[in-house]
């Protein structure tokens, strides 16, 4: 059985937060762990710099998580069988936008 429109967006909503989470919560790991590298690398301000270069990297991915629930969807939509409208970029079943697949960013 085929979830309904709402159902879809909730669980691309989850998707994207998920990642936007696991991606933060990653880089911020990271930083903590190359703080005393940076320090000593970089004197007494290197350890702020990896805190620096990692919240640039979660603004950088929360400006994507809009991209991260259109590929849920679009997902979703091949696993349940969703196919464009004829000439159009819709999804026929839950009328959600399936994005151009020959389009680049």
């Amino acid at each position: 059985m085929t979830p309904s429109k709402e159902e879809l967006e909730a669980k691309a909503r989850h998707f994207a937060n998920t990642v936007f989470v696991i991606g933060a919560g990653v880089m911020m790991l990271a930083a903590s762990l190359l703080q005393a590298f940076a320090a000593s690398r970089l004197g007494a301000h290197g350890g702020d710099i990896a805190f620096v270069v990692a919240t640039l990297c979660i603004l950088g991915l929360a400006s994507k998580r809009a991209s991260f629930a259109l590929f849920a969807i679009e997902r979703q939509c091949a696993k349940y069988g969703h196919v464009p409208r004829e000439g159009s970029s819709v999804c026929s079943r839950c009328f959600q936008t399936i994005a151009d697949k020959s389009r680049t960013d």
